[in-house]
């Protein structure tokens, strides 16, 4: 089962995979960012990933999101995808000070 919960940190690489093609999540309602640093403004991107055709789709490009504040995605449009073996993953860009909890809601 695909890990839906995720604590990430700039040191953790600049991609992060959150969800690896083939996961079959079904339908995700909504994809929170948190910035979890006491200090620090955190820099975000998710985009959509094909390793079999090399596409790639920017969901938000690299967002600044403050102290204590969350992001909230949850546009069906634009989480409507293809995560079977043959289609997306879903990867966050992180800044490398950047620290912060990304929560996929499944519906």
């Amino acid at each position: 089962m695909a890990k839906l919960y995720h604590n990430v940190t700039g040191s953790t690489g600049v991609d992060v995979e959150l969800l690896p093609a083939g996961s079959n999540v079904g339908r995700i309602g909504s994809i929170c960012v948190t910035n979890s640093s006491s200090s620090v403004i955190s820099t975000v991107g998710l985009r959509l990933y094909n390793d079999t055709t090399q596409e790639t789709y920017q969901i938000q490009a690299k967002v600044t999101i403050p102290v204590g504040v969350t992001m909230i995605i949850d546009d069906q449009a634009l989480l409507n995808f293809n995560n079977s073996r043959k289609g997306f993953g879903l990867f966050a860009f992180v800044g490398s000070d950047t620290v912060c909890d990304i929560l996929i809601n499944t519906i």
